[in-house]
């Protein structure tokens, strides 16, 4: 019997093709990966420049990105974040709330180093030595009783656990250069989904549960940035959304799709913000910024300042930031090209055809090549001796683009960035005024 892949592409909603013995989709529109038959194999890099990102885009690992976003966007709809210390009725949802729980001990026993730095702390290098030295067997140890046995295996774990390792613990931003950004982002919900493909998410999963994962794995993230003092992942300060999250706004908005108890507008509000940042993630990346950043909000952040005083209900707010989030993170070669592709979860399989994408050969001058492409584009005043550092191992950035309202200016880096520049605030307070009229 045929197995099915179900296409939830905008442009190919509804359609299906044929996959011998890779992907079922039962009742309840979820994709569940066939055991006995999916090869599974360490991540491989596949995206090396702008044509391979283009590539990406007919493969069947973005489909399935794209549809479980969509998912859990559906699931976590008018649903509150739940409180600190709940437990669910899904313990496996239990087992990885307390692994993300053991990683945040970590942080505990690796205090940050003392004295000056220019950028984060070294000794969050010492956290990830630690953190991916324990992945694996913490993953085995959780995920083996759900597990079938893999019989004429000489290893005791199960092959897809290297692909899973790979994806959360890059999930946690990247040890080489200090940063943290959507690309990061991305990889935690690429694990989360790829355990949904393995089927063991139960039929008693609800929103509730994916709040609280996340939640927690917010609650960690930020207390790595705070301690690590992490740099945004490829930030272009105020041009962007936000310095490190994009997909925990989008899942925020979600949540306050009906009857929510404020209005977009009035995330200005301090107070509001505060009260609300514990049952909603949206708010609760407002009050972090507030927390990190000081000035007019207008300044600092103006993309959510402009989404505040121009978009009057969560619902758009919603949509506006899906759309975003495909365009501004989905399809640009900076954020994707560290996510990697193994046979099993995220494969380099064209959805439409069946067949594996093209696969290039890769040298050094490559990223040469492409860091010079970036910083000419999107830091033309950074010094052009940044432009040979590359990451030493895998890992995830991030990049935003600049606004179409703003593509006329040359987004500065974040650490150029100073809002009691007249120039630059008056830049801002301008661009503020003309997206009010619009």
């Amino acid at each position: 019997m045929d197995k099915l892949l179900l296409c939830c592409d905008n442009n190919d909603r509804g359609r299906t093709i044929k996959q011998s013995a890779m992907t079922t989709i039962n009742d309840t529109h979820m994709a569940v990966l066939d055991l006995k038959t999916t090869q599974f194999s360490l991540p491989a890099k596949r995206i090396f420049d702008s044509q391979t990102t283009q590539d990406f885009q007919s493969s069947i690992a973005l489909n399935r990105l794209r549809f479980f976003l969509q998912k859990y966007i559906s699931m976590v709809t008018n649903v509150q974040t739940p409180p600190e210390g709940t437990l669910s009725s899904v313990t496996l949802v239990n087992s990885i709330v307390q692994l993300l729980n053991h990683l945040s001990t970590l942080i505990d026993e690796t205090p940050p180093l003392v004295g000056p730095r220019r950028y984060g702390n070294l000794a969050c290098r010492d956290w990830h030595t630690k953190m991916e030295a324990q992945l694996p067997a913490l993953l085995n140890e959780i995920l083996d009783p759900y597990l079938p046995k893999v019989s004429g295996e000489s290893s005791s774990m199960h092959p897809c656990i290297q692909e899973l390792n790979y994806y959360i613990s890059n999930a946690f931003g990247s040890s080489t250069r200090l940063d943290f950004g959507t690309g990061h982002e991305l990889s935690f919900m690429a694990f989360i989904a790829a355990i949904d493909m393995l089927g063991l998410w139960t039929d008693g999963m609800q929103g509730t549960d994916i709040l609280l994962l996340f939640n927690t794995y917010y609650a960690l993230v930020r207390k790595l940035i705070l301690t690590y003092t992490l740099e945004p992942a490829g930030s272009h300060g105020v041009w962007g959304l936000d310095d490190h999250f994009h997909l925990a706004y989008i899942l925020g908005s979600s949540q306050w799709i009906r009857n929510a108890p404020m209005r977009p507008r009035d995330v200005k509000d301090i107070s509001l913000v505060k009260q609300y940042a514990k049952s909603n993630l949206y708010c609760q990346c407002i009050a972090f910024i507030f927390q990190v950043k000081s000035g007019p909000f207008s300044e600092h952040s103006p993309i959510l300042y402009d989404i505040a005083t121009s978009v009057t209900t969560w619902s758009k707010v919603q949509r506006g930031l899906i759309k975003m989030y495909m365009d501004e993170v989905l399809k640009k070669f900076p954020v994707v090209q560290h996510f990697w592709f193994g046979d099993g979860f995220y494969p380099w399989i064209n959805q439409h055809t069946g067949k594996p994408l093209p696969i290039y050969e890769h040298s050094p001058e490559d990223d040469e090549t492409e860091q010079e492409r970036e910083i000419q584009q999107y830091a033309p005043h950074w010094h052009k001796e940044n432009a040979h550092v590359r990451t030493a191992k895998p890992g995830i950035t991030a990049m935003p683009s600049v606004t179409n309202t703003r593509t006329n200016m040359a987004p500065p880096s974040s650490r150029m960035m100073n809002s009691h520049d007249p120039t630059i605030s008056s830049l801002l307070k301008r661009s503020t005024r003309d997206q009010a009229r619009r």
